[in-house]
């Protein structure tokens, strides 16, 4: 057996109420050409029925039920609780995988250790010729991710190191062992950005690497349930772009001068589609995380 084979891969999956997807997502998963230790799908109190469909499709899968919805902080976490690869795949329970994606990404880490974390090409599902994130960045004045997606031209066929891995990527354990679990502080949106931060300030690299091809089935944004959705994250997009960006950005008062921008952005998009509950919730975010970043922030780092 060669040294490649020998490295231990965990895979980790939280969900919630997407069964059908998550069952074509581990077929994906299990149809991989590299040797998986062991895949762990931690169901954060479906009622759609989840955890049976795997238990009965997927008998091999260590499967952790979670009494109450514990995000995707918590369910990632109570994942890498029992965990024993030498890498963890972080898997989102919407992403398609071809059968090579994780042996291209392993063979990238293992040619430097300084290679925190290794990051797919990633499709939209529904038009793969679209790119949905090839990594991702940070604008650290406004707040706003740069994109680094679109319409596939060959602009991303080079490996390079990005800012930010989103929706599924690797991990090595020593990152793990040296900065924690995701922050519980954030349940949804903005963790895996603050995971990034965090391995990057640890002196780790995030590698993008376009050898390893996945798809999100997610809708596109520029489409009406795309925009929906976005909407329907109202409450933490609000509250944890003002909490991240309290964190990490050296611009923080220069970000909350510009932050109306957001505040007329959601307000405008929500009175469009008629999602007058998720601009409330977009209001409640706000104070959340204004108070967090203007009272709790300073007794984080007591």
């Amino acid at each position: 057996m060669s040294d490649r084979e020998r490295l231990k891969v965990s895979v980790v999956i939280p969900t919630f109420n997407l069964r059908d997807v998550l069952l074509q997502c581990l077929e994906s998963i299990t149809k991989q050409d590299y040797p998986l230790t062991e895949i762990i799908v931690v169901d954060n109190a479906s009622t759609d029925g989840t955890s049976d469909a795997v238990a009965q499709k997927f008998p091999q899968v260590i499967l952790i039920k979670n009494p109450i919805n514990l995000g995707v902080t918590g369910g990632v976490n109570t994942g890498l609780e029992q965990a024993t690869g030498d890498y963890i795949w972080f898997v989102d329970h919407d992403n398609i995988f071809l059968q090579d994606t994780l042996s291209e990404m392993v063979l990238l880490a293992e040619t430097d250790s300084k290679i925190g974390i290794v990051v797919p090409k990633i499709y939209y599902w529904e038009n793969k010729n679209i790119i949905w994130a090839a990594g991702t960045g940070m604008n650290m004045i406004i707040g706003s991710n740069t994109s680094r997606s679109g319409l596939d031209i060959g602009q991303y066929e080079k490996i390079e190191e990005v800012q930010i891995a989103p929706a599924n990527f690797l991990v090595r354990r020593s990152v793990i062992n040296g900065i924690g679990f995701y922050d519980n502080l954030y349940c949804i949106s903005y963790e895996d950005a603050d995971f990034s931060f965090r391995t990057r300030e640890a002196g780790f690299k995030i590698v993008y690497t376009p050898k390893a091809v996945c798809y999100h089935m997610i809708p596109l944004l520029n489409k009406e349930s795309g925009k929906k959705r976005w909407l329907s994250r109202a409450y933490w997009a609000a509250r944890n772009k003002i909490i991240f960006m309290r964190k990490y950005s050296p611009f923080f008062p220069l970000f909350i001068t510009l932050y109306p921008i957001w505040f007329s952005i959601y307000t405008y998009q929500a009175i469009r589609y008629g999602s007058f509950n998720d601009l409330r919730n977009f209001y409640t975010g706000i104070i959340s995380g204004l108070k967090w970043a203007f009272f709790d922030y300073k007794k984080s780092i007591k």
